[in-house]
Formats: structure tokens, sequence, C-alpha cells
């Protein structure tokens, strides 16, 4: 399992959280499940979630699948709290992500939200 918290490269934080997730094993990888944490730079406040993603959530040895935790009910989206740091607080913060699935190591990887709250459509 190998994941990475979009964007990379530089781009610019959309206004929900994606994480994309590759199989880089010979078994389909199932069973995942995602605990996440936004930390204010500013305020240290944390907040962490913990979400289990359902048995359909699975992903064939070569592929990639992206998870995105945004409310809007979609194929691959799925519920986060609207009133989350990562959602109310203008200030940077630290995303950190633990992702497991059923026969893989855990992955953890930190990310960092510039100041500035949600991005909005331009």
């Amino acid at each position: 399992l190998r994941f990475r918290v979009r964007p990379a490269h530089g781009d610019a934080v959309d206004d929900h959280l994606e994480i994309a997730l590759t199989n880089t094993g010979a078994d389909p990888l199932t069973g995942f499940e995602v605990f996440y944490t936004f930390t204010d730079t500013t305020t240290n406040a944390t907040e962490s979630y913990y979400a289990a993603l359902p048995d359909t959530f699975t992903i064939a040895p070569g592929e990639s699948r992206v998870a995105h935790f945004d409310n809007t009910g979609a194929t691959d989206h799925f519920p986060t709290n609207d009133y989350s740091l990562y959602k109310t607080s203008p200030n940077a913060q630290d995303v950190t992500v633990e992702v497991s699935a059923q026969g893989a190591a855990v992955q953890t990887t930190t990310v960092q939200k510039d100041a500035g709250g949600a991005e909005e459509a331009d």
C-alpha cells in the first residue's frame, strides 16, 4: 500500500481532503481504515477523525483509487465534519493521515495546509 495526500508538487490544497492510494502488492486491498488529524499551527488546537471505508472500496494490484472526504455522497466520497478545523480555521494546519488495509502495513504521512481556510472554486 502506498498513498499520498493530495495535492502533491506544490498544487493548491482543495476544499476537501483527498487521499490517493496505490496498491503496490500482488493481492487486492480491502478493509481500509483512515485516521486523520488536523493541527492548527497557530493555536495548536487538534482534531482527529476515523473512517472505516466500505467493503466496496477495494484496490486491485497495480491500481490506484482516491478517497475524498467532502460530504458530496458521490462514489469514493465520504462524510466529513463541515465544522472541522480544516473547514473553519483561517490558520495554517498540519494534516497527518494514517491509512491501513487488510494485509498491508499502516502508512502515515503529513502535509501542510496553507493559511486561509477552505479553498473556494474560482
